[in-house]
């Protein structure tokens, strides 16, 4: 391909990172899969299972838009190294950790993790929503770490999570009720998880003391908060489909192959027969591309 070639194919790519055929399979499985990544464990073989998934699932993706664009991977490999310098304006810094951590176990670990946290973390805010308290991070202005779409996506979420509230309620027993709402009133359960957060992105060294706060509430509270976290992670689906349904229902020709292969994810994630074995290097010169532009720009 010639450079204006290698423009136009990344340029594409860049298209399909941002938008719902990409973020519906992708972040999906991420947060599904997240919920076993706890902080301060060591590897295991369940890890690895799960990124060797993640693998298959980015290389699946990657050769489906390839087929749509009718290139082959030798080809988007090639345009991704030609690729033009100044691509970190472009992206939300995310999505380069989406690409890397199909090539590094540790960098997708520390994805997995930091999500598992930030899922906790939006679920005990959609609670204190729920109770009139309104965390900084969900009201109207506040700068978020989230791109737009998934800022969008938490909006109707919070909005479908309130109008369901009064009847979770009525099927509360007094207990929960009670316990539900001392949790969204608290900060320390906010300050646990935020700390952890920080933590694992090597912002804070220590977590703070907790030492007046029982282990068996701090197991109590994380345990509902995880319940919670099944709940959001539904709505959540629900949205990202809606969003993939109406990209297709407005451009029906636009990457029909990637469309239908992101459909397929949401239903499995053993796409492993379909990957054409060369993709592989592909995907291994776009992280080989996205990653020494980031460094390059830090």
């Amino acid at each position: 391909m010639d450079k204006d070639d290698n423009v136009w194919v990344f340029e594409s790519l860049v298209g399909l990172l941002r938008g719902p055929i990409w973020n519906v399979p992708i972040l999906t499985f991420i947060e599904q899969k997240s919920l076993i990544f706890e902080p301060d464990t060591v590897d295991c073989e369940e890890y690895q299972i799960i990124h060797n998934e993640y693998k298959n699932l980015v290389d699946f993706m990657l050769g489906s838009y390839m087929e749509d664009l009718g290139i082959t991977p030798e080809q988007f490999g090639d345009a991704c190294e030609k690729a033009s310098s100044n691509l970190a304006k472009k992206f939300h810094h995310s999505l380069f950790e989406q690409v890397w951590a199909a090539e590094d176990s540790e960098i997708f670990k520390r994805m997995m993790i930091q999500k598992n946290i930030e899922l906790q973390l939006q679920a005990l805010e959609l609670l204190q929503q729920r109770y009139g308290i309104f965390p900084e991070s969900m009201t109207c202005g506040h700068g978020s770490d989230l791109p737009q779409d998934e800022e969008e996506i938490m909006e109707h979420v919070l909005k479908k999570s309130l109008e369901d509230h009064s009847t979770l309620l009525a099927s509360m027993d007094s207990d929960t009720k009670k316990f539900e709402a001392k949790l969204a009133k608290t900060q320390d359960e906010k300050l646990r998880l935020e700390v952890e957060n920080n933590r694992e992105k090597e912002l804070l060294d220590k977590a703070p003391d907790q030492s007046d706060t029982k282990p068996e509430e701090i197991a109590k509270r994380k345990e509902y908060l995880r319940q919670q976290r099944d709940k959001l992670l539904v709505l959540k689906k629900q949205e990202r489909e809606k969003q993939l349904a109406q990209m297709e229902k407005n451009n029906p020709q636009k990457r029909p192959k990637s469309a239908r292969a992101a459909k397929s994810v949401l239903e499995t994630t053993n796409n492993e027969s379909s990957i054409d074995p060369r993709t592989l290097a592909a995907r291994r010169a776009l992280a080989a591309r996205l990653k020494a532009e980031v460094i390059g720009n830090q």
